[in-house]
């Protein structure tokens, strides 16, 4: 299998992952839980990121504590996705200007001038060009809400995402089905080729309104798909928790497709472009488990024991 293919996880971080025995006790800080998981897998998805805008300094701490090899995609902050935030997660001088709310109050997009948008994306970048600028970005993720249809603005918005970040690698996630009714696919598609932005396939319960797991390549860098498992209940339970939601283990079978559309892409890749195939269902290792498990069904190499054992004689 060609080394253009990675496998990993969408959080390193997350509360029940670190409650599974998955990290040694010697990862007992969030760097040595980074060090720990780097030795096991070589690309990551910060999905922090999505819920507070991070400090340069997390970047170049991020970048300091893995191989040089090492890739992450990062998910953009939530109102950058018209999803809403929590007042607390806002920088100081955001909530300075917006005025006195309660800390768990939600900011909308629409709430910001458009001058303190460009001010918090600009603010957001920065920690995102130290890990592009030193060949350590995978891609940059922006995945919108389920409500979000089709529209022609949104189309309009995937052209004002290429002018605001530039060349970086771009991935965009929709989750509604209205993208690929009929004759709206082909302008959401051409919309991102012309750009140069990939579209995320996603495997995830086949509700009303989820999309297709169609894998379409608009990307000249290459494709991401997202492992969301297919838990139908807790998608179709509005209380649902976000853990309730993503609550899922693949089996080999449910994985043995996307194993195989994975190796057709790489063989019209020619090893001209990058497949990250990200696992969402954090829940407990089990997105650990399923990022293995594909691992196994493609023949790729996880990063190997000499790092795994270098890290535990530190424990």
């Amino acid at each position: 299998m060609a080394s253009g293919v990675r496998v990993g996880i969408c959080s390193w971080t997350d509360k029940t992952l670190l409650k599974s025995g998955f990290y040694p006790s010697g990862a007992a800080i969030p760097a040595r839980r980074l060090q720990y998981y780097a030795s096991c897998f070589d690309i990551v998805e910060i999905d922090s990121s999505y819920y507070a805008i991070p400090g340069v300094d997390d970047a170049f701490r991020w970048r300091a504590g893995t191989p040089r090899d090492f890739l992450f995609g990062v998910k953009a902050f939530s109102l950058f996705t018209f999803h809403r935030a929590k007042f607390a997660s806002l920088p100081g001088w955001l909530r300075s200007e917006l005025g006195e709310r309660p800390p768990s109050a939600l900011v909308r997009r629409s709430d910001l001038s458009h001058g303190q948008r460009m001010r918090l994306f600009a603010e957001f970048m920065k920690p995102v060009e130290v890990l592009h600028s030193s060949g350590r970005l995978a891609y940059l993720l922006f995945q919108f809400p389920p409500g979000w249809r089709f529209s022609r603005e949104g189309v309009v918005y995937f052209r004002r995402i290429r002018e605001v970040v530039g060349p970086m690698p771009v991935a965009v996630e929709v989750r509604n089905n209205s993208w690929f009714d009929a004759g709206n696919r082909d302008k959401f598609l051409g919309a991102l080729s012309e750009q140069n932005i990939a579209y995320v396939a996603v495997d995830e319960p086949a509700m009303g309104w989820t999309v297709p797991p169609e894998w379409p390549i608009t990307a000249e860098w290459g494709t991401v798909a997202r492992f969301h498992g297919r838990n139908r209940r807790g998608w179709g339970n509005p209380r649902a928790s976000v853990h309730e939601r993503f609550d899922y283990e693949y089996d080999r079978s449910e994985l043995a497709d996307w194993a195989e559309r994975t190796k057709e892409l790489v063989r019209d890749f020619e090893g001209s472009k990058k497949i990250y195939l990200m696992y969402n269902n954090c829940v407990s290792d089990k997105a650990v488990r399923g990022a293995r498990l594909m691992a196994e069904l493609l023949g790729v190499s996880l990063p190997g024991s000499p790092r795994l054992q270098s890290f535990l004689k530190l424990e």
